[in-house]
Order: C-alpha cells, then structure tokens, then sequence
C-alpha cells in the first residue's frame, strides 16, 4: 500500500535551495519510502515523544522518517548528507 509522503518544513527549506538534481534524487527516495511504509532503517531513535523515527540511507542522503499508519502518511523529518 503506498502511503502520502509529508515533509517537515525544515526538510522543505533544504529542498528547495538544492540544485535541482539533488532535490529529484530525494524526491524518488521519498516516493519510495511512501510505496514501502514499512521499511526499516539502518537505524533509528526516539524523537521527543519517544516515536519510533526511522534513518535510512539513500546514495548520499539520510532520511528520518517514521510511518502515520492511521492516516497512511509517511512523515520525513530529516535530512541530512551522509559524511563519508
């Protein structure tokens, strides 16, 4: 089941000042995220509420996500370039 993909706005703001390959490439990790809610990270911590936040890698990128299964969205709170 594919979920709606939502942004936090600090993610938003990092979108939109990157140059526009970068921003499709998190765009398609975000559409497959959404097509696979239940994905697991390669890790993952508790945010201030003690949800369950998800960090995957895609390429270059780490995305913080966790899935909203009520509402079938999946929430990206983070991102971040991998240091290598």
């Amino acid at each position: 089941m594919e979920y709606r993909y939502v942004i936090d706005c600090d993610v938003a703001e990092t979108l939109v000042r990157l140059p526009a390959r970068q921003r499709e490439d998190l765009i398609r990790a975000f559409r497959f995220l959404a097509a696979n809610p239940s994905q697991r990270g390669e890790s993952s911590f508790k945010d201030s509420t003690l949800r369950d936040i998800q960090k995957k890698q895609f390429g270059r990128w780490v995305i913080s996500f966790w899935a909203d299964q009520p509402v079938e969205e999946l929430r990206i709170v983070g991102v971040q370039v991998h240091k290598l």
